[in-house]
């Protein structure tokens, strides 16, 4: 029997999920509508205490449901009480805990998920209607004529658009409101897999026939994709290869039934520590990017895994993550001794127990590298954390056909030296780095390849390259051996200042990494463009879109963490020699050792 309200004692959790979910009336007549609960992280403002000690000093409240606890982890990181509870109940908990208690949103997470056409296309104005509904009928094929099953197909109006999913024999209805045949300004069409994407401006419709479409076949490539080569991955020996070093990919799961990922054998389930559920990604989100990260080699056609000897550890979070799960996926890196976590969740607003999380980490030597997000806003929660790096997205122009969806993004993107920075990739003054994430042929689950754009795949290149220098690079076989703060913000030192500038900062960070420059291999060197072309009103507008988030934040929760790049060494790099000859190294010349001695520190500029 559920408790009275006179009892102090709070109803089991049973008890409290059925009333929570039953809405019919408490005997005696009494037909209130249940109150609304709300997940929230709970832990002490003092140090020391426990989670079990925590737990019971909530359980002494009532009318809170525990649903789990992590402990604490040494003093920078306390123990944290996952709860549900009513909003009467935690202004009442507030009010007792006076100060004593850290109380939080158990704010969602959001996978940073591959764009589809409304991320870089302009929102439908709100007109009066034209004429009745549209009802067409699209039918995606292949070359071969044979049916493209759960293809998304996205129809833009001039007051609205619609979206669906093709079925078993590729067709797809779709009803616009409002709009004409020769309203629908653009259609845009993403395969799962196996094929390039669409994009027609102003498309031919008929409402009386079936409207057909023919995709393109997706073709592995033979060599290194764009992305690799942009980011000379193609100059690094073939010895190197991220071996003795562990990455964390906290994200959608992966599946290891993919012919190129079925190395992959730790993992858990954040939500489910039993079973193998980490190795399926229904979502499809994870694949890719372990793929990108730890992909075996093929010998013919297939995706190159950029640190393929690298252990990866899968930390699978639900579709519907919380923080509360990101805090448990690093303390997995704690326990695992993980050197690289790549993230490709987050949120608007941060989180202190989090972000103290993340300061543990950070002090026992995990590198954290994050996507920016793909929201178009400001940079998302925790890669905004000055404790970690944050990664936008960049293009390459001539890397897709022409009537591709990354066409239509290229079109209204920023143009940069090289590239162009797609719509969709968060930006603003915490952005550290950019890399690849525009066209990117990936794995994908169960066992396939798909074309992908996203800043989760622009993390997931730059963790193999932290990978590859931290198995590599002299730096941490001497001075920055040692798993602490030092080595993170050394890794970090290494990966911006060996990067190549390409835009405005806001846009690109420090710029493309240079993994021959990061790894001490005398490359060849892009032309250093630096178009500050963000207008005033842009900057303008980052600003107060900034302010507005960390107001806002402010004003719901007191505990706003910080926001700001991440934080590195200022000491001279040392550009060492690998211990193996380069693919296509040559002998520096006297200029280049000039340059390096300048580098390092041991002669003056010019």
């Amino acid at each position: 029997m559920a408790a009275s309200r006179d009892n102090p004692r709070s109803t089991s959790s049973r008890d409290r999920r059925k009333s929570a979910r039953d809405p019919r009336p408490a005997p005696g007549g009494d037909r209130r509508k249940p109150a609304r609960t709300n997940q929230y992280m709970i832990a002490s403002a003092g140090p020391g205490v426990s989670g079990q000690a925590l737990a019971e000093r909530l359980n002494q409240f009532g009318n809170i449901e525990i649903l789990r606890t992590h402990d604490r982890r040494d003093a920078i990181a306390p123990a944290i009480a996952v709860v549900r509870m009513s909003d009467d109940a935690t202004a009442a908990l507030r009010r007792s805990a006076t100060g004593t208690l850290i109380i939080e949103p158990d704010g969602h997470l959001r996978a940073a998920s591959f764009v589809g056409a409304s991320s870089f296309f302009p929102a439908a104005a709100m007109m009066t209607a034209l004429g009745p509904d549209l009802k067409v009928t699209i039918r995606i094929v292949s070359e071969a004529g044979t049916p493209v099953e759960q293809a998304a197909v996205r129809l833009i109006g001039e007051q609205a658009s619609i979206q669906g999913l093709t079925d078993s024999d590729g067709r797809v209805d779709l009803t616009l409101q409002g709009e004409l045949p020769e309203t629908v300004a653009a259609i845009f069409v993403n395969a799962r897999s196996g094929f390039w994407g669409l994009w027609q401006d102003r498309p031919y419709l008929e409402t009386d026939a079936v409207n057909t479409f023919t995709l393109k076949p997706l073709s592995l490539p033979e060599a290194l994709d764009w992305g690799g080569a942009a980011m000379q991955f193609d100059r690094i020996p073939n010895q190197c290869r991220g071996a003795g070093i562990r990455i964390a990919l906290i994200d959608s799961g992966v599946a290891t039934s993919h012919k190129q990922l079925t190395r992959i054998d730790h993992g858990i389930d954040i939500r489910s520590a039993k079973g193998q559920s980490w190795s399926k990604d229904p979502i499809g989100h994870g694949t890719p990017c372990a793929g990108l990260i730890n992909a075996a080699p093929q010998t013919a056609h297939g995706i190159r895994g950029y640190a393929p000897d690298s252990e990866l550890h899968v930390c699978k979070l639900p579709p519907d993550a919380h923080c509360s799960d990101l805090i448990a996926a690093l303390d997995y890196c704690l326990q695992n001794g993980i050197d690289v976590a790549c993230l490709g969740f987050g949120c608007e607003r941060g989180s202190a127990l989090v972000e103290q999380r993340i300061a543990m980490a950070k002090q026992q030597g995990v590198s954290i590298i994050a996507a920016s997000g793909n929201s178009a806003g400001a940079v998302l929660f925790p890669a905004c954390s000055p404790c970690v790096l944050a990664v936008g997205a960049v293009g390459q122009m001539g890397s897709y056909p022409e009537d591709s969806p990354q066409a239509a993004q290229a079109v209204v993107a920023t143009a940069v030296a090289g590239g162009f920075v797609p719509t969709f990739s968060c930006r603003g003054p915490e952005l550290d780095l950019c890399a690849p994430g525009v066209a990117v042929i990936a794995c994908q689950s169960p066992d396939t390849y798909a074309i992908c754009d996203s800043t989760s795949l622009a993390a997931a290149h730059v963790a193999a390259l932290a990978a590859l220098i931290l198995a590599d690079h002299g730096d941490f076989k001497g001075s920055f051996a040692a798993k602490d703060f030092q080595r993170v913000e050394r890794l970090f030192q290494i990966l911006k200042d060996t990067a190549q500038p390409i835009g405005h900062p806001w846009q690109t960070g420090a710029g493309l990494p240079d993994a021959a420059q990061a790894l001490g291999i005398w490359s060849e060197q892009r032309p250093l463009v630096v178009p500050l072309n963000v207008g005033l009103r842009e900057m303008r507008n980052a600003i107060r879109q900034l302010n507005e988030i960390q107001l806002g934040a402010s004003q719901a929760m007191p505990f706003e963490p910080l926001r700001g790049p991440a934080n590195v060494t200022r000491l001279p790099l040392n550009p060492g020699p690998l211990p193996f000859q380069a693919d296509g190294g040559g002998k520096a010349s006297i200029h280049e050792l000039k340059a390096a001695m300048v580098l390092a520190g041991l002669a003056a500029g010019p």
